[in-house]
């Protein structure tokens, strides 16, 4: 193994920007039936730090003066690396050899002066953040160019000229960045149309609701053979926004003295997609459904997630069912896993639900449905609902977990596309009560995966970096107008009092989202490290597999363990390892295609608002200007 060790290194030195795996294997004269053990060895010599895998294939081997990270780039044209847990490192313009914000870079560190950033030049791209930008169609002195939407690109670039694309000033185009000039890829129409912004972030990130044939016909022929319990006698409801298509969870409560039986019922989605199918290979390639305000891109044919498997009222539908025994102090006594079958009696809107909580009448033009004398048995049903959601929150507050109750963006529009209003959601208790039953659901899964040794893709959520979190405790001082001591100990219990101050002072919106923006992203992984926000030891994501793609492989992971086949090789380590990084690029693209939609609607609608004066928080200075957050709208 140290010979192989060896041949690798001495290749790898070699290399500017690393290799791949058959490019190793080439290069050192290693044979084709010696490529299982040079992978072991690379994999080895990875997880003591001595390689490095950049990208999906391509290992460098690391030194002192080489690193990987984020290229986060200003409008001047110079930039810096991102690293976590480390100090940023700076790139003049010269040295960003053509990276753009956000591209995963390879960097060689060139300088270090005591006071000072370390310096760095960009070596290799590694991945680019975008292929797709959106500018408008200018014309000039000297004729035609882009005015990209994207602030880091040049104010202005020059248009690779094709004569089958007729361009003219004023059309929204999309385009792909090529030596500096832009080649058109899609003219979206005229920047006026009020519909734009929708064509706008569906090109950009090459997002399609029609699915290919194939698939099409697939989900035509579907057969399910489904050894079920019969659950249809037991009262299961759901609760879903009142414009919900796709039903994939229902709960179902009793309590026995001080024992409450939760039943937590998830579509049985597994059952109608099999996998490696065609319907399964395009649900991994969207890895989720993108929902752009009153639009949607599923990742389920319609066919699927609003019919066959949408727990709709009244219908029998396929579920994976968890039940929890749970004690007053809301620890889980008992669970059970079991393949289901369900009626759903009720259908209410978080609105509906409330409003039977506080024992109000039904909304005007309610969407609720009850089937049956359903409706005399659903507020004593809620209220223990209710009580077992506050005993499990009192835990989970008890323990650390972050809780932002942040409001989500209501945005009204006509039907034409332009916005009516924008204005924050409001949370109620009935969300709460699915929230938490889904978080103890999804722990539970976990828990039980983990202790049996069976390999899965968890949710995890890392411990923040400490720079980070001083730089958020600086600018809260200043909203808060109070001051920490230099040496404070940043726990979850600090923070959380932190956004418990700033709710009682009426900032609780603003000091949560800066809050939120100091964490690292919660991604897939098949290594748990635990959830820090949640101050979960095991968690992970079973309960939506209409619209996330991880739930639906934990399902098919439970259903193999149910049937004594549990799959614990290595090679399905490794396909677990590359699903789990798939879905959290494709839950990176998703979530910024529902950014951009809403940023594209807000700008609309503030356009209107020049003039007017608002107040507001600067949360971020850089070298070009700052970021004002006005409360008033952030949503």
């Amino acid at each position: 193994m140290e010979k192989i060790k060896q041949r690798v290194k001495k290749v790898l030195k070699r290399s500017k920007g690393g290799m791949t795996l058959n490019q190793i294997l080439k290069r050192a004269g290693f044979r084709k039936r010696e490529r299982k053990k040079v992978l072991e060895v690379i994999n080895k010599m990875e997880e003591e730090g001595e390689l490095l895998k950049v990208g999906k294939e391509r290992y460098v081997l690391v030194d002192e003066n080489i690193e990987t990270g984020v290229f986060e780039k200003y409008p001047p044209g110079f930039g810096f690396l991102i690293r976590e847990g480390q100090e940023d490192v700076f790139i003049p313009p010269h040295a960003a050899h053509g990276a753009m914000d956000g591209d995963t870079v390879l960097v060689r560190i060139v300088r270090e002066t005591p006071g000072k950033k370390p310096e760095g030049r960009v070596i290799r791209i590694l991945k680019r953040a975008k292929n797709r930008y959106v500018g408008t169609i200018k014309r000039g002195r000297r004729g035609y160019y882009i005015e990209p939407d994207e602030l880091t690109l040049p104010p202005r670039l020059a248009i690779i000229k094709k004569k089958s694309v007729k361009i003219k000033s004023g059309l929204k185009v999309t385009f792909e960045v090529i030596g500096g000039r832009a080649k058109i890829v899609d003219i979206l129409g005229r920047e006026d149309d009020p519909s734009i912004d929708l064509k706008a972030v569906l090109s950009k990130y090459e997002l399609k609701e029609e699915f290919p044939k194939r698939v099409n016909k697939e989900v035509q022929q579907v057969e399910v053979l489904n050894d079920a319990h019969d659950l249809t006698d037991k009262f299961i409801i759901t609760i879903d926004p009142r414009d919900a298509k796709d039903f994939d969870d229902a709960i179902s409560i009793e309590k026995k003295g001080q024992l409450y039986h939760l039943g937590v019922h998830i579509a049985d989605v597994s059952s109608f997609v099999k996998e490696g199918g065609a319907t399964d290979k395009e649900a991994f390639k969207r890895g989720t459904s993108v929902y752009l305000i009153n639009y949607v891109v599923p990742m389920l044919p319609h066919r699927l997630s609003s019919d066959l498997c949408s727990l709709m009222p009244g219908q029998e539908r396929f579920t994976m069912s968890v039940f929890m025994d749970i004690d007053s102090e809301g620890n889980v006594i008992r669970r059970r896993f079991m393949r289901s079958r369900i009626r759903s009696r009720v259908r209410l809107s978080y609105e509906d639900a409330q409003r039977i909580i506080e024992d109000k009448p039904l909304e005007e033009n309610t969407v609720s449905v009850f089937i049956g004398n359903s409706y005399e048995k659903i507020r004593p049903f809620l209220l223990q609902a209710l009580e077992l959601a506050k005993i499990l929150r009192k835990k989970r507050q008890s323990r650390g977990s972050l809780d932002f109750d942040l409001p989500e963006p209501v945005i009204e529009l006509q039907p034409t596309g332009e916005v009516l209003s924008v204005a924050p959601s409001v949370r109620l208790w009935s969300h709460r009560i699915i929230e938490e039953f889904m978080i103890k659901a999804n722990e539970t899964v976990a828990e039980f995966l983990e202790e049996n040794e069976i390999p899965t893709i968890y949710r995890v959520h890392e411990t923040p970096d400490k720079d980070k979190l001083k730089q958020f405790l600086r600018v809260v001082e200043g909203i808060l107008d109070i001051k920490f001591d230099e040496d404070v100990e940043i726990t979850r219990e600090f923070l959380q009092n932190i956004i418990t101050k700033a709710e009682e002072m009426g900032h609780g919106t603003i000091v949560s989202y800066l809050l939120l923006r100091s964490m690292k992203r919660a991604k897939y992984s098949t290594n748990n490290v635990g959830h820090y926000g949640l101050a979960s030891n095991s968690y992970l994501h079973f309960t939506s597999p209409i619209r996330r793609y991880p739930d639906l492989v934990v399902h098919r992971i439970i259903k193999n363990v149910l049937d004594g086949k549990p799959r614990t090789s290595q090679e399905f380590v490794l396909k677990l390892e590359k699903i789990a990084i798939h879905s959290t690029k494709r839950e990176e693209i998703a979530e910024k295609a529902e950014f951009d939609i809403i940023d594209f609607k807000k700008y609309g609608y503030m356009k209107e608002k020049v003039g007017d004066v608002f107040e507001g928080f600067v949360t971020k200075v850089t070298p070009h200007g700052f970021f004002v957050e006005i409360e008033e709208y952030l949503t």
